[in-house]
């Protein structure tokens, strides 16, 4: 059984106390006395790159393999380090002893250093050899990784690199694939009064019950029970005692330690014999000195006995081996292994109707995404629970066809990949979604695109039906969409989650999300739905509104307590988050709010150095502390650095207000459980038949990537006993009590800036909080939804002048000059603050003008380059207001030079520039403070300060918006006719 190495900053405690010669690596330097390696000597394995190769003895081989990832702390991977920054560092191995040093040659050639290998080399022997090394610090494993570039010394340029999964060198640079990872692994700590003090004793301080090391990183102590030892030059005298006839002796150490095992001569200290006894050895003292040694312990605490009347022995070269305590691996099922080509990838798992887990992943012949060639869809079945599992079996075959004139009709049958699957809650029915096709995401077009190809199963996941391209039902939806047609779009991977509280004709809503690509190149997402289990499928809020309209990437979606639904996108660093409120769910009415990002700076999800695709999933459960009922949201991610060490984020829905907006949610997670402790990557899950959970993860178990591994958990687990699930949390009672966070919200958004509510709109909204309360049904909710969400608010308008005053500088306006747009602080009789906004074609669009500088705001250009002013209308860009909070607004650009890079931003220098639109960047939103000063303008049509407008069809049935053409009717009871 693999024990992994546990990646913590207590390693680097350990340089706490130590001399500026090495203040600057991560390690402690040892010494070698008269051919051996020094008591004390501090051990340390290397990891090389993002998968963490650990770095061996080559015994007699001629190169040095990388090929594990995993470390017992054998000898073979454990190596010290001899002298300082100056001179430069000889690294020893433990098993190959003092004997050896770790050299390389040095002659290279080319840039990746040919055949010049970096291995162990008697020290005796050295000619063309260099074996003097120096370090330099390396990020490119994340900033939270002490990450070294480690090289010759004298030659900068030869850092040692995995080449091919060989220890060798890459001269013509450094990345990730050259970052060492050195762990504190072991060392030894001799016991001795010369090493440490006495810490408790008898009132004379002549007999002690407690000895404790000086060395305090990991520190060791001895202790006798009693007043049972005394001293003996250097050595510490060990009696039975008067108060037993057998006493242990108890060695402890630090937390996050493990005594590994410990050895000491013994004598007898006067002339009677005892018992020492030690592990599975036993022996009785003499004249002599005798050896006891013991290993093999990996705990906290280890002991010795001695027996006998009250003699004692004298305890000499007494030296205790001290290890970094390690992660015992949990139980895990490697479903789908990998070692090579073809590999698995992109996991997906469901619990059928009948209990059965359904677990499918992808099967790459070249490694490739969809449209990179060949790819099956394989599967395995459980049905006692993930104890055991059925053989694999391939649900759909890719075609190896050569793309050519037949494409039209053989494309969708190249490869099927990224599944995402959900079983119904009253039938044997499953579907199955994946990519499909012989196009790549970024290179696709409206008119050659990736299809999404559909499956069923009509019992629970046994057999399959033939696949088919659903793609076009999808994609003409959004043909019709404001900013038009798109380029790409695919479903992420993972769980399709099904509603557990709406069900509309025969099935109960499934929900699922898209990355998608509009015409600009842009990446968003977008949540669909369906009432006839994936017969057909709608976007949730409309075409026009993304819940992450930029910077998206693979995303998932799951329902909240209160019915509201969730997107989660992935992003370096954490997660995107946005909440779609409903108005009325029968209908799928409603509207997304403002996104949110989760990561560090928010205490909340955390992907450190890397982009990953995780699940989100809710449940109900009870704090076990005090029994109160609640919900938790797990989300996992490779919590890193880089795509390693998976890890399941959990965080308590206590009441409403925990997740009333998406940036209450996304901030204040409370803890994580980590499944991996190596590389590891995309991750699903769901709820299994027995309450538990069943977790489905990439890992590069292998030393390859990756392998399809299942872990089993219960909450209990993930959760550190803090909470357990309970199916049986009253809904209602839950948000009665938080439904006032609802009215605190309205309160706190009542103001005077461009997107505040109005005073008037707090009588209104806390009169439906108490009706709620009386009797919290899901209509008395949905009513209080829809009042908010047309609530009166200030608005913007043409009619008259605004100042734009920046979020992260609030002093700072921005102010136009005929030549650039720069913030300065408020002068309020500058008309070059002052800013009109003049309605676009499109209805939600600006034109950005200041009438003073007579200048428009041109399209957002290249990152770092200062936003340009035009003089033309006609040259000018349209924006639209994004609110993270109300009053509180992103201008984004309907017509950036790159993709994404369409919010106004504010940079330090106070200049405006473009941004990625995320609510993380705070110089990206504005206070837009309405004047006094009307807009002098005749060319625009004055608009005057109107209540939220609402759009309705003949049928009285609520729009997401005004459409296109046909007859309709606003809120005002007026109809319209649009042409």
């Amino acid at each position: 059984m693999n024990i992994f190495t546990r990646l913590t900053t207590l390693a680097f405690g350990l340089l706490s106390a130590v001399g500026s010669a090495w203040a600057d690596v991560p390690f402690k330097t040892s010494t070698i006395e008269d051919g051996n390696f020094a008591v004390g000597t501090n051990w340390y394995t290397i990891k090389i790159g993002s998968s963490g190769y650990v770095i061996s003895d080559n015994g007699t081989a001629s190169s040095i393999a990388l090929s594990k990832v995993t470390t017992e702390y054998e000898a073979a991977d454990l190596w010290c380090f001899v002298g300082d920054d100056t001179n430069g560092y000889k690294i020893y191995n433990k098993n190959a002893g003092a004997g050896k040093v770790l050299a390389s040659p040095t002659t290279m050639s080319g840039t990746t250093g040919a055949t010049a290998y970096v291995v162990l080399k008697d020290t005796a022997d050295l000619t063309g050899y260099t074996d003097t090394w120096l370090f330099t610090a390396s990020s490119d494993l994340g900033s939270d990784v002490n990450g070294q570039y480690m090289y010759q010394k004298g030659t900068t340029a030869n850092k040692v690199n995995n080449r091919d999964n060989i220890l060798a060198f890459w001269t013509g640079g450094a990345d990730a694939g050259s970052t060492l990872k050195i762990e504190f692994a072991e060392t030894t700590i001799q016991v001795a009064p010369s090493t440490g003090t006495f810490t408790a004793s008898n009132s004379a301080g002549t007999w002690h019950s407690n000895w404790q090391s000086t060395a305090t990183d990991p520190q060791i102590s001895l202790n006798s029970g009693y007043n049972n030892m005394s001293t003996s030059d250097d050595n510490i005298t060990a009696y039975v005692g008067s108060n037993v006839s057998s006493q242990d002796y108890t060695i402890s150490t630090s937390t996050d330690y493990v005594i590994y095992g410990y050895t000491f001569d013994f004598k007898m200290a006067a002339s009677t014999a005892i018992t020492v006894s030690g592990g599975d050895q036993s022996y009785t003292s003499t004249s002599e000195n005798q050896t006891l040694t013991v290993t093999g312990l990996e705990e906290p605490t280890a002991s010795f006995n001695l027996a006998g009347g009250n003699y004692g022995v004298v305890l000499s070269n007494f030296i205790v081996t001290v290890r970094v305590a390690a992660q015992e691996p949990e139980p895990q099922t490697d479903l789908m292994i990998s070692t090579g080509l073809p590999n698995y990838r992109i996991p997906a798992i469901a619990k059928a109707y009948n209990g059965d887990l359904i677990a499918v992943a992808d099967y790459r012949y070249n490694g490739s995404d969809i449209g990179g060639g060949k790819l099956d869809l394989r599967y395995r079945i459980s049905k006692d629970n993930g104890a055991t599992w059925s053989d694999i079996t391939t649900l759909v075959a890719g075609d190896d066809y050569a793309i050519g004139s037949d494409k039209a009709t053989k494309f969708m049958h190249v490869g099927f990949g990224d599944p995402c699957i959900v079983a119904d809650r009253e039938s044997s029915r499953v579907l199955l979604m994946s990519c499909t096709g012989d196009v790549m995401f970024p290179s696709a077009t409206r008119a050659d695109h990736q299809g999404i190809a559909r499956f069923y199963s009509e019992d629970n996941g046994a057999t399959w039906s033939e696949p088919e391209d659903i793609s076009e039902s999808i994609y003409t939806q959004f043909d019709n969409s404001t900013i038009g047609t798109p380029k790409s779009m695919f479903i992420g991977s993972g769980r399709v989650f099904q509603s557990s509280t709406v069900k509309v004709g025969d099935y109960y809503r499934l929900y699922c999300a898209v990355l998608y690509k509009d015409v600009n190149s842009t990446n968003k997402n977008y949540v669909l739905y369906s009432d006839d289990f994936g017969g057909s499928w709608s976007v949730l809020g409309g075409v026009d509104v993304a819940p992450i309209p930029s910077g998206a990437d693979e995303p998932k979606t799951e329902e909240l307590p209160d019915g509201s639904i969730l997107c989660s996108s992935r992003m370096t660093g954490g997660r995107y988050y946005n909440i779609f409120h409903f108005t009325d769910t029968k209908t799928a009415q409603g509207s997304w709010g403002s996104m949110a990002t989760s990561n560090s700076s928010s205490n909340g999800v955390v992907a450190t150095g890397n982009s990953c695709n995780g699940e989100v999933m809710v449940l109900p459960v009870t704090r076990i502390e005090d029994n109160k009922d609640m919900y938790l949201i797990l989300q996992s991610v490779p919590k890193g650095s880089g795509r390693t060490n998976v890890s399941i984020y959990y965080k308590e829905l206590a009441s409403i207000e925990d997740f009333t907006d998406a940036d209450a949610l996304a901030t204040d997670w409370d803890g994580y459980h980590q499944a991996s402790y190596i590389g590891s990557a995309y991750s699903t899950m769901a709820l299994q038949a027995d309450s538990t959970i069943a977790f489905l993860y990439e890992e590069d178990t292998y030393g390859y990537s990756y392998t399809i591994v299942y872990k089993n958990y219960s909450i209990e687990q993930i959760t550190d006993s803090t909470y357990k699930y309970n199916p049986d949390v009253n809904r209602a009672a839950f948000l009665v009590d938080g439904i006032d966070i609802k009215l605190e919200k309205v309160k706190e958004g009542v103001g005077t800036n461009v997107g505040c509510y109005e005073a008037s709109a707090v009588s209104t909204i806390e009169a439906l909080v108490d009706e709620f309360k009386a009797d919290p049904t899901t209509e008395k909710y949905e009513a209080l939804n829809v009042a908010i969400e047309n609530l009166a608010t200030i608005p913007l308008n043409s009619e008259q002048k605004f100042r734009l005053r920046n979020y992260l500088y609030p002093t700072y306006y921005l102010t136009a000059s005929t030549s650039a747009l720069t913030g300065t602080t408020l002068n309020s009789n500058d008309g070059k603050q002052l800013f009109s906004f003049l309605p676009a074609e499109t209805e939600g669009e600006w034109v950005i003008y200041n009438e003073t500088s007579g200048i428009y705001v041109g399209s957002t250009p290249a990152m770092y380059s200062s936003v340009p002013v035009v003089t033309s209308e006609a040259s000018a860009s349209t924006y639209t207001l994004y609110a993270l909070s109300p009053g509180l607004n992103a201008l984004l650009c309907q017509s950036p030079t790159t993709s994404g890079l369409n919010a106004l931003h504010m940079n330090s220098s106070y200049s405006l520039v473009p941004w990625y639109y995320a609510s993380s960047n705070q110089a990206s939103f504005w206070y837009i403070e309405p004047t006094d000063i009307a807009t002098d303008i005749a060319a625009v049509e004055a608009q005057t300060k109107t209540e939220k407008v609402s759009y309705y069809d003949l049928q009285g049935r609520r729009l997401n918006q005004a459409p296109r053409q046909g007859v309709y009717i606003t809120s005002d009871r007026k109809k319209r006719i649009a042409r």
